[in-house]
Parts: C-alpha cells; sequence; structure tokens
C-alpha cells in the first residue's frame, strides 16, 4: 500500500509541476461552462442535466489526452524498466498511476461547484439530482481512465494511447445513444444500451440511480485495470 500511495503522490504532482496541469482543466471547464451558458437562460429552467451531458462529452477527449502519457510515456523514456527494477510490481505501479491521476480528475471536477452552486441559487433545483449527476460524471471520469490507462499500456507512444481509447469511449457512448440504438433489434436495445457507461451515467444525473449502474461501473473499472496489469505482465516477461 505505501507503494501505491508513493506512486500516486509523484502523479499528483505532475500534473501540477508544469503548466500542462492547469491549463488542461482550465480548458476542460472553459469548454463545458460555455456549452451550458450559451443556452441555460434561453431555457429558463434551473435544469444540471444538459451541464452533465456536455461534461461527459468533454471527458471523453479530456480523459484520453491526461491519461495517454500514464505507462506510454514511461517506456518511450526507457523509464520503465527503472521503475521495474525497484521493489514494486505492476499492480502497484498501475494502482498508483491510476490513484493520482484519479485525483487529478476529483480536483478537477470539483473546479465546477461554482457553477453547481449558482444554478442552484438561480433556480433551486433538486439536491438529490445534483448530487446524482455529480457522482454519475465522477464515476464516468474514472471508467474513461481505466480504458485510457489500458491503451497506454499496449503501446510505447502516447498519441496511440489518445486515438486508441478515444475511440473506444466514442463507440461505447455512441451504444448508449437512440441513434445507434434505433438501428439495432428492439430485443437488443437494452443489453447494447447497457453496455454504454456513458449511458449509465445519465442515469445517476435523471435520479435513477440503482446497484445495478454502481455495479457496472465498478466492474468496468476493475476489469480494465486488471487487464493494464496482464498486459504490463505479458509484455515485461
Amino acid at each position: 500500500m505505501k507503494n501505491i500511495i508513493t506512486i500516486a503522490k509523484k502523479e499528483w504532482r505532475n500534473y501540477f509541476s508544469s503548466p500542462v496541469g492547469y491549463v488542461f482543466a482550465g480548458l476542460l471547464l472553459v469548454v463545458v461552462n460555455w456549452l451550458f451558458f450559451s443556452n441555460f437562460f434561453i431555457g429558463g429552467q434551473a435544469d444540471l442535466n444538459p451541464y452533465w451531458s456536455n461534461f461527459s462529452l468533454i471527458l471523453s477527449l479530456f480523459v484520453p489526452a491526461i491519461s495517454m502519457n500514464l505507462i506510454a510515456e514511461e517506456k518511450k523514456n526507457s523509464t520503465w524498466e527503472v521503475l521495474l527494477s525497484l521493489p514494486i510490481n505492476e499492480k502497484e505501479l498501475v494502482l498508483g498511476k491510476f490513484l493520482g491521476c484519479a485525483l487529478y480528475l476529483l480536483f478537477t471536477i470539483l473546479l465546477s461547484l461554482p457553477v453547481i452552486i449558482t444554478v442552484y441559487v438561480l433556480g433551486k433545483p433538486d439536491v438529490g439530482l445534483i448530487i446524482g449527476g455529480f457522482v454519475g460524471i465522477l464515476l464516468l471520469s474514472l471508467s474513461y481512465l481505466s480504458v485510457g490507462i489500458f491503451v497506454s499500456s499496449l503501446s510505447n507512444q502516447a498519441i496511440v494511447g489518445f486515438l486508441g481509447s478515444s475511440v473506444i469511449l466514442l463507440v461505447n457512448s455512441l451504444m448508449g445513444q437512440e441513434i445507434l440504438l434505433s438501428r439495432v433489434p428492439s430485443f437488443a436495445k437494452d443489453f447494447i444500451g447497457g453496455l454504454s457507461v456513458n449511458f449509465r451515467s445519465a442515469n445517476f444525473s435523471s435520479g435513477a440511480i440503482s446497484i445495478g449502474d454502481l455495479v457496472f461501473f465498478i466492474s468496468w473499472i476493475i476489469i480494465f485495470i486488471t487487464l493494464t496489469i496482464i498486459s504490463l505482465k505479458s509484455r515485461n516477461k
């Protein structure tokens, strides 16, 4: 556990030791807030669902961008062998990097609190829906991150990690969209839609929270972290 915490602290510091971490977080919030407030006063209703929808869309590009270097860059710079020469195994490395990046994502999402408070003051939306939407976005970002770190482990090139995870997340998002579901047989709609983390996250923001959705997110994250560990072990044999 000590090694995991040490690696997580290192990753956390990496995001704030250079302007990159601040620029990424700032760009995410600027784009999300602009998309939301450009239509907010037109609708005349204090509804945060569009805000969470915009957030999930931008996260599908933001998370691959911040996770593409987690492992690929270490391999490219030949520092991966140095890490493995230390009394640290692949599991601790992956969990430490995941935790460090997850804390950065949590920090970035918390920066949206001023917007949420503003909307609450203006229109008094249901507090349960606000909490549900926040939790849904957090689980969605962690699910995206687990995919990003897995794809990053498959190549030495960071750009491959970015493009690969972006495509996977885009396809998964489309699986929960009516534009795709309308083209599949009716008996398969629930199954295909249920595989979309984006679709499940939307359930939280609408107040339809279920144990099944929580289990799905946790299982998704565990599966991709496990695949990452297996990938690294197989490549290091």
